[in-house]
């Protein structure tokens, strides 16, 4: 069974880019949560810790979204990979987001402060959790395995993802991307039945049709910067999905749909 195939033919989807992380800390939990109901899809980023543990977070370092800073233990540059699983549940990965805004929702009213200190800290999440959790809500994912090269994970992130997507039985819910294009094609010869799909920014590869073959892959999930309606056609009519990212205006939106982009990854 095709991952598109869990949806109606010509279905055009929003994707819950990070979680709902207009409304809640991205990559949380909590920002999961803030799906159901919403999205039928949500995106979101594995690492892995010193330990091995694959992990859910965006950046390769930890200063961005959480506390790090208020713990000794912690030296600079933060690298999310030289630090255990148990040393990073000591930190609080949502506090930043109430101090930070980055939506304007709190400014806007569309969020109360106080709301949002009732709830309970967020701790990183693992992509076992995040996978049982949305199997349980019925929720789909495009999981973005990050580029691990300068790390000791390099060779062996694929298959650790592949594991826990078998050990979680989301096999047929799940699409697998990057921009680290060797692990796609290593994800098609452990399980060639997983969706996979090449994630891209500021330029296309040359000669994309006949690349995208290379790699096996039925997606090409796109900069909204790159992408234009020829280009959409033209992986269209070659059989291939297009799905852009990053896109918050409804009128872009509306736009990319017509020329035929078959899911769109937002914050909103």
């Amino acid at each position: 069974m095709n991952f598109w195939d869990n949806f109606k033919k010509d279905e055009q989807l929003l994707i819950a880019h990070r979680g709902l992380r207009s409304l809640r800390a991205e990559n949380t939990m909590s920002a999961f949560e803030q799906i159901i109901g919403k999205y039928q899809i949500v995106e979101f980023d594995v690492a892995f810790t010193k330990d091995g543990i694959a992990v859910i977070i965006h950046d390769d370092t930890l200063e961005r979204t959480s506390d790090v800073k208020n713990f000794e233990e912690f030296k600079k540059p933060y690298k999310v990979v030289d630090y255990t699983y148990e040393q990073l549940l000591k930190l609080d990965f949502s506090s930043w987001f109430i101090k930070e805004d980055p939506f304007n929702a709190i400014k806007e009213n569309i969020l109360s402060i106080e709301d949002l200190k009732k709830e309970q800290i967020q701790k990183i999440p693992t992509l076992k959790e995040v996978l049982l959790f949305l199997k349980q809500n019925n929720i789909f994912a495009n999981i973005e395995i990050k580029d691990l090269e300068n790390t000791k994970f390099h060779e062996i992130a694929a298959k650790e993802v592949l594991k826990i997507v078998d050990e979680t039985k989301m096999q047929n819910k799940v699409i697998i991307s990057s921009f680290n294009h060797i692990y796609l094609k290593q994800i098609h010869d452990i399980n060639p039945s997983i969706e996979t799909a090449a994630l891209q920014e500021k330029k296309h590869p040359k000669d994309l049709i006949n690349y995208l073959k290379s790699l096996n892959v039925k997606n090409y999930n796109c900069d909204f910067e790159i992408t234009d309606e020829t280009l959409v056609k033209k992986l269209n009519d070659a059989g291939f999905y297009v799905n852009v990212y990053t896109v918050n205006k409804k009128e872009d939106i509306k736009m990319l749909f017509k020329w035929g982009v078959k899911s769109i990854f937002t914050d909103f």
